[in-house]
């Protein structure tokens, strides 16, 4: 019998969960052995309380290998664990707008002067201007709802030294192709994802540059299969956000079900083990993948600017993690979009006042751990 009880694998830890010096995290390890065995960890001895164990451990390094081990004359067992030490950790938040292809569609049409002519960008940039708020605009290649079909190859490059000019609170991503079909990566092969992925990339660095892209955290619908998460770590992704982990739902004769088993639906396959973990801590590193994992926990194109203000300030009173993240879509802005939102743009600011009256700094995600770079990546 061997268990390590107060931390599980991949838990990303600060100094809400330890003390904290400039060189390491000290963590108090707990768990369970058989009474006749010797408890070391990382080969050193643990105190002993029938069969409980207990150690005063350091982290020193941003990625933690833990090795229990414990000996008797049956033989010698052992447990490893992961555990990152995010390091110098502050309270951040970020804003993801996903599903962006109308004000591409736009930008062919209206040959604006400025990016910032459009109403859509100009929100945007008042929002940055008033709370320092960063957005990566989650991008389509073609605009499915244009019967035209524009795409990012028609989009001028004439707005690319303005696009570059804000880069440092303005980041575009690739999303899908298009908004349909629905789970475009779920089932997917691995070249139909690299080039939807390639094509769409090359765009948008020609339309942005360099520097106002990024690699995404995450794809359309959240869905993408294990097997090519090689493929998007090699294009630079590091995170993966979704709101869906745990929302274990199908649809059954017209009816909404929830599975109380099995993975998570949109939530890149997961297992319940870590959906439940995420659904409490928020965050998860997937050391298998070298992957940080997100848990969102709104839309402000779903919740009102009341519910979004009250499950922001509940999950800040919870003290469970630094890391706050904003979602929505960018359709539901525009007046001719059949569920168009006439309080669009109070809910955005919902999303960035709140989270900057409650101290958290804004920043993007893909930046280190979760926007925190103090160990230099």
């Amino acid at each position: 019998m061997l268990e390590i009880t107060s931390h599980r694998n991949g838990e990303i830890l600060s100094a809400r969960h330890g003390k904290e010096t400039a060189t390491e995290l000290m963590i108090e390890l707990r768990g369970i052995a058989s009474v006749q065995s010797v408890v070391k960890v990382n080969g050193i001895p643990a105190e002993r309380n029938d069969r409980e164990f207990h150690l005063q451990l350091p982290l020193r390094e941003k990625i933690n290998r833990v090795t229990v081990s414990a000996k008797d004359k049956f033989g010698e067992r052992t447990q490893t664990i992961v555990l990152v030490w995010d390091k110098a950790s502050f309270k951040r938040y970020t804003v993801r707008i996903d599903d962006n292809s109308f004000v591409f569609t736009d930008l062919v049409r209206n040959k604006y002067d400025s990016l910032f002519d459009h109403f859509y960008l100009k929100y945007l940039k008042d929002l940055h201007e008033k709370y320092g708020s960063k957005f990566i605009l989650k991008c389509f290649y073609e605009n499915a709802h244009d019967p035209e079909k524009t795409n990012l190859s028609q989009v001028p490059d004439c707005y690319r030294a303005e696009f570059e000019k804000c880069s440092d609170w303005l980041h575009l991503a690739f999303h899908a192709w298009a908004e349909f079909p629905d789970r475009p990566y779920q089932h997917c092969t691995t070249e139909r994802l690299a080039h939807d992925y390639d094509t769409t990339t090359a765009e948008l660095r020609r339309i942005a540059g360099e520097k106002c892209c990024t690699p995404p955290t995450n794809v359309h619908w959240a869905m993408l299969e294990p097997r090519n998460f090689s493929f998007m770590r090699s294009r630079g992704l590091k995170i993966l956000t979704s709101s869906g982990f745990m929302s274990n739902r199908i649809i059954v004769d017209g009816r909404i079900e929830t599975l109380e088993q099995g993975g998570c639906d949109i939530g890149f396959f997961y297992e319940q083990d870590v959906a439940r973990h995420m659904l409490e801590k928020r965050c998860f590193y997937d050391a298998d993948f070298d992957l940080f994992l997100s848990r969102t926990f709104f839309c402000f194109n779903i919740d009102t600017p009341e519910e979004i203000e009250a499950k922001i300030r509940a999950e800040d009173a919870k003290g469970q993690s630094d890391v706050l993240e904003s979602i929505g879509h960018e359709q539901y802005a525009y007046p001719f979009y059949e569920m168009y939102l006439p309080d669009y743009y109070k809910r955005l600011e919902t999303s960035c006042r709140i989270p900057a009256e409650l101290g958290y700094k804004p920043v993007f995600f893909q930046n280190g751990i979760f926007g925190n770079t103090a160990w230099g990546d």
